[in-house]
């Protein structure tokens, strides 16, 4: 699949194009009401031109909602004639996402499938983002079909879809971004082509968001610089649109879109979470307000909890904790244990509870692995401290000695009451919507340790509660805590050190594991058969195995030496 970052198409504008013819245009101004029924069987009678097939969709006064809860669905156009300027055109249309569900939508033009990012599904349902992307490889009969970028959770609105063919020209490259950084006033943009002066230097051609105006260009053959007014922002993206620009030959490109961030200021550069949680003022539990700066955490912080749910992760370190809110997907698959640094973001106060927000992909392997935090221990009258809490948040947290007052099994998004020392509270929230203890039976006994996440909110489900701060165990360990350096305690190892094959008694069955160095690199990844791997083909020396179930879950962990 390939992928069509928003940076890259976002608010993008065509002025004056050359060379251009209309396909197709679709407004869906046929669609007068709103229903909960599929009009997919009946998809031509709602829209201007024939020949549009869909599966799952439902007319929205005006717009198309394409997909429901759990099913994707689709709608794809007509076959188009696209074979004209080199197969050369672009798609524009306005989309937005459903309330949490992806930001993400996938396109698919003949057989090649795009990933479109950055819709936006605040629930506002109607802030739609407006898309326009050029693409190559047009046919005489081309399809472009829309479609949810999962089975489920993937529902989005569509409108005004527009396929323009047009000539193509010498594309734009991304701007330098030291030039940007040097200058707060100037933004030097270079061509792949030397660049006709007239063309070149006329304003009128280029279009920065945020308030940005070009003032002048000059032109130094492939290179522009534009003057703006007012200056750049530190720590602000922004989006620079290009039309109507010609080479000397007179070839005219076609419009390009090009985004970057002005710099990451000292100011916003974060040393450590206690001083990333200090640019955003949380205290307010009532209101949903993000801050658009773009802010750098460079140390080192280690992931105490993992869950897909929106790509959430928890990391901590010696300062604080923080819980990374990731909807598009911009930080890989990373393990509790996992020491990372250098990442990029944005906060929000999410109704008292500080989030951030990745801005941009960190796909890097970890600095280490293993590496373990212990949890602050607390006692269920400090968890009722919103106060004390508050210094808190998001921190691994334990407490001892712990009764549940409720019986049956666990339920995500269910609140629990336990009792400690005659203290008694709702406090356990199983937040991480796929832990592993969900479905299991609520302890009929007093729990010696019970650790997890501190975590505040709200809202629990559809209800609204007093705010308040609660324990989110991760998994079935944490209902008696055992440190991560300290996991191979549950796993026997025979014969260890060992030569070749190694066997593990754990309680669950092995499916497959994952093996490390002592660097953190990852060396081999073992299918286990009755709970046996073979290291035959590694190196002498010690190694991490991480150990996974059938569900790609993590049971265990253990040291092995190899001779």
């Amino acid at each position: 699949m390939k992928k069509i970052s928003t940076l890259c198409v976002l608010l993008c504008m065509v002025l004056g194009l050359s060379a251009q013819t209309v396909v197709l245009s679709e407004d869906f101004s046929l669609i007068t009401d709103s229903t909960s029924s599929s009009i997919a069987n009946s998809i031509n009678s709602y829209t201007q031109t024939t020949g549009w097939t869909a599966d799952w969709v439902y007319p929205c006064t005006g717009k198309i909602k394409v997909g429901k809860s759990s099913a994707a669905g689709f709608i794809q156009t007509p076959a188009l004639d696209l074979s004209a300027h080199n197969g050369n055109f672009t798609l524009s249309f306005d989309a937005e996402a459903w309330y949490h569900d992806q930001t993400k939508i996938k396109i698919s033009v003949n057989n090649d499938v795009y990933t479109i990012e950055g819709l936006e599904n605040d629930g506002s349902y109607g802030s739609y983002t407006h898309f326009e992307v050029p693409f190559t490889g047009g046919t005489a009969a081309t399809t472009i079909k829309f479609e949810g970028f999962n089975q489920s959770g993937s529902r989005f609105f569509i409108d005004n879809i527009v396929v323009t063919s047009q000539e193509a020209g010498p594309d734009v490259t991304a701007p330098q971004v030291s030039s940007v950084l040097a200058n707060a006033n100037t933004l030097d943009v270079t061509f792949s082509e030397v660049l006709d002066a007239t063309t070149a230097q006329n304003v009128a051609n280029y279009n920065i968001n945020n308030n940005i105006t070009v003032s002048s260009a000059t032109l130094a053959g492939r290179v522009v610089t534009l003057a703006v007014t007012p200056n750049f922002t530190e720590g602000t993206e922004y989006t620079l649109i290009v039309n109507n620009i010609a080479d000397t030959t007179g070839n005219i490109m076609t419009p390009d879109t090009l985004t970057f961030h002005y710099g990451v200021a000292a100011e916003f550069q974060c040393a450590n979470i206690a001083e990333l949680r200090s640019k955003l003022d949380f205290s307010d539990y009532t209101v949903n307000n993000a801050n658009s700066v773009e802010y750098q955490l460079t140390g080192e912080v280690i992931v105490t909890a993992t869950a897909t749910y929106n790509n959430q992760k928890v990391i901590q370190d010696a300062t604080g904790a923080i819980l990374i809110f990731d909807p598009d997907g911009k930080i890989g698959t990373l393990e509790v244990g996992d020491k990372i640094s250098n990442l990029f973001g944005t906060l929000t106060n999410y109704y008292g509870f500080l989030e951030f927000k990745p801005s941009q992909s960190f796909t890097g392997a970890p600095i280490d692995i293993f590496q373990d935090v212990t949890p602050l221990n607390i006692t269920l009258n400090e968890l009722n401290d919103n106060t004390f809490m508050a210094q808190h948040q998001a921190e691994l947290i334990q407490l001892n000695n712990v009764t549940f007052n409720s019986t049956g099994n666990f339920t995500k998004l269910n609140i629990y009451n336990i009792s400690q020392n005659g203290v008694t509270a709702d406090a356990v929230y199983p937040y991480f919507q796929d832990a592993n203890y969900l479905g299991t039976e609520i302890p009929t006994v007093t729990v010696p340790s019970l650790s997890g996440v501190n975590f505040a909110t709200t809202k629990v489900g559809n209800a609204t509660y007093a705010f308040r701060y609660y324990i989110v165990p991760r998994f079935l360990s944490d209902f008696n805590y055992t440190s991560i350096n300290n996991y191979n305690k549950n796993v026997s190892v025979w014969p260890n050190p060992t030569t070749n094959n190694v066997t593990f008694q754990i309680e669950s069955e092995v499916r497959n594991a994952v093996i490390y160095d002592i660097n953190g690199k990852r060396v081999a990844a073992e299918n286990a058969n009755n709970n046996t791997i073979s290291m035959a083909g590694l190196n002498a020396g010690m190694y991490f195995v991480r150990l996974y179930n059938a569900q790609n879950e993590m049971i265990g962990a253990a040291k092995i030496v190899k001779f």
